[in-house]
């Protein structure tokens, strides 16, 4: 088998090439992570399965394939790498640093034929923010950046654009995305409406079935404080005592991480409900702990007062 017909390194080279040129754009920048499977011939069976795996900026095809290469050429049907890449927005001719802006996704198959896909994770290109409100100077420093990497995705590729199906959050374009219409902001929530309550639920079902829990929603003003791991802030743990509600929000410009240490989190609060400590309590006791690699820490003199869950959530989904 020649080179050019390994499926393995078709997909390697291609989604290193959509990466760089994604780098020289300007949206993408330092290390990455890949999401890498191997699928044989033999009933679609998975051959490897690879999560999370560091990718330098600087990596080599011969480096990538490398993780692959245990793999027999001749029995592979499919080969799929998802990279997750750290990326840049602009707000206010500012750059703000989010830890998973994009996947650049390669399908690659043994028959030749291959398919990308490129999602985003940041509003920044849309003509309303996640909460429905208008941003016209953001989309008009955004917009065109985005534009401009998927025509430079058509030239390496050869292949036309086809958007994906809308969703609760935005309708993909050829050249990005169709703008929203003025409606009430309440009703472009999406962030409120959808994204939060579907990572609630996600933190909800990591616990073992008919554990004890602090309520999920607070009407009064909240409590919270910052978590960090790896030197960044990840995510906020937040209690309101008059409410008997305590909870965590993953910080989502921090990636995959912020969610990862979620579940650690709502482990300890639902064992400090079945203690029959109040949320503040709990709160107290975890700020005293030292931290660890699972859950991070809690930054030293950080409690902050916002008047209301919503707010913190907002603050929550910021680069």
């Amino acid at each position: 088998m020649q080179p050019d017909d390994d499926p393995a390194m078709r997909c390697v080279q291609q989604v290193l090439a959509l990466w760089a040129s994604m780098r020289a754009s300007g949206l993408a920048e330092g290390d990455a992570q890949a999401d890498i499977s191997v699928r044989g011939k033999n009933g679609g069976e998975l051959l490897l399965d690879l999560k999370r795996v560091p990718v330098a900026a600087a990596a080599t095809d011969s480096e990538l394939s490398q993780l692959v290469r245990s793999v027999d050429p001749e029995q592979v049907r499919l080969v799929t790498i998802d990279l997750a890449t750290p990326g840049v927005c602009l707000r206010e001719g500012k750059a703000r640093h989010a830890q998973k802006m994009f996947m650049i996704s390669v399908d690659a198959w043994a028959s030749g034929a291959g398919t990308v896909t490129l999602r985003t994770f940041s509003d920044a290109w849309l003509s309303h923010d996640l909460r429905g409100h208008r941003q016209t100077g953001v989309q008009q420093e955004n917009a065109p950046r985005l534009a401009a990497a998927l025509a430079e995705i058509t030239r390496i590729t050869g292949a036309p654009i086809i958007p994906s199906d809308p969703t609760s959050y935005a309708t993909p374009t050829m050249t990005g995305f169709e703008d929203l219409p003025d409606e009430d902001p309440d009703l472009l929530d999406s962030w409120y409406m959808f994204e939060v309550p579907r990572r609630t639920d996600w933190f909800l079902d990591q616990l073992p079935p008919g554990s004890l829990h602090f309520e999920t929603q607070a009407e009064s003003p909240v409590t919270f404080v910052e978590v960090m791991l790896g030197g960044r802030v990840i995510g906020y743990l937040w209690v309101s005592d008059n409410d008997d509600a305590a909870g965590y929000e993953p910080r989502t410009p921090a990636g995959d991480i912020a969610l990862d240490v979620g579940k650690e989190w709502l482990t300890r609060l639902s064992d400090a409900k079945r203690r029959g400590l109040s949320p503040s309590e709990a709160l107290r006791e975890f700020s005293a702990r030292r931290g660890d690699s699972r859950s991070g820490s809690v930054v030293a003199d950080s409690p902050q007062r916002v008047s209301s869950l919503e707010d913190l959530q907002d603050l929550s989904g910021r680069e």
